[in-house]
């Protein structure tokens, strides 16, 4: 883990090559160039959309992301004419995946422009995407998230608590994969 909340985010083409990458940086204290860091905006989703050009358009694209995007980062997405989000786990603290929804039925640009967010995905993969930020934000002062994650979601944070995620800062994602099988197993 990198220090920051762990969330990743990539924006793909049709034909699935990655055009550009991004992580939560909020709480870095650098960034690559084209990249924003310090700053509560500093969101993954973000941090891959500031690379897109303007010189066309991104209706073919997909923007994939290991969490819910906030209303920041749907809204991002769209102002980015990105033709589909795509998440792999819920954020019970932030989502905001039915804003694009709202935002179709009172306003006539967002209905001659839809942008459909899918999600969540299943699978284990899902359950580490979602594990992550819930273990990131015990290990933290952000009594707020925890505290809705324990009355919505009390089985994944009773599962990060088991699992320290933590300690296994630098493992490889199969490593982490088989620590999660395994805890699921017993």
């Amino acid at each position: 883990m990198a220090g920051t909340i762990p969330v990743g985010a990539v924006v793909t083409d049709s034909d699935g090559t990655i055009l550009a990458r991004g992580r939560n940086r909020m709480y870095d204290v650098g960034a690559p160039t084209g990249q924003i860091y310090g700053s509560r905006v500093a969101h993954a989703e973000i941090n891959a959309l500031v690379q897109l050009g303007t010189d066309r358009r991104y209706l073919d694209c997909t923007l994939w992301t290991t969490l819910e995007p906030c209303a920041q980062c749907v809204s991002a997405a769209w102002l980015s004419t990105i033709g589909r989000v795509r998440f792999a786990a819920p954020d019970v603290y932030a989502g905001a995946s039915k804003l694009i929804e709202r935002q179709i039925e009172a306003a006539e640009s967002a209905r001659r422009f839809p942008m459909p967010v899918e999600g969540p995905e299943a699978g284990s993969l899902a359950l580490l995407a979602e594990l992550l930020p819930v273990s990131y934000f015990l290990d933290t002062d952000e009594h707020r998230v925890t505290e809705t994650y324990r009355e919505r979601r009390p089985e994944i944070v009773k599962l990060a608590e088991r699992l320290k995620l933590q300690k296994h800062a630098g493992a490889s994602l199969s490593e982490i994969e088989a620590i999660v099988a395994q805890a699921l197993h017993q």
